[in-house]
């Protein structure tokens, strides 16, 4: 092999999956909660096959992660309010 791991880790995630309806559009999310990214939370868009890494101050900034999500113009106000429920619940371990 050809390759060095410079890092490793391993540790029980807490994963949920959510399918959601805003508008005319159906949304399929993974928000995995971990402490390897500095709190904040891996959301995952199953249909865009993309990600954004999200705690509740960079809500705020949807031009960032909207687009990477797949989440269209008109929806956005709903996906927010769905990811202040989500991450204002400081299931997000602080890491420093």
């Amino acid at each position: 092999m050809n390759f060095e791991i410079l890092s490793e880790e391993r540790e029980k995630q807490n994963i949920h999956y959510f399918c959601i309806a805003a508008g005319n559009h159906r949304y399929d999310l993974s928000v995995i909660y971990s402490s390897h990214f500095l709190g904040k939370a891996m959301v995952i868009s199953i249909q865009s096959e993309r990600m954004a890494l999200l705690c509740s101050e960079d809500i705020e900034h949807s031009s960032y992660w909207a687009p990477k999500l797949g989440i269209v113009p008109e929806d956005i106000p709903k996906i927010e309010e769905f990811l202040h429920f989500l991450l204002d619940q400081k299931l997000v371990m602080d890491q420093y």
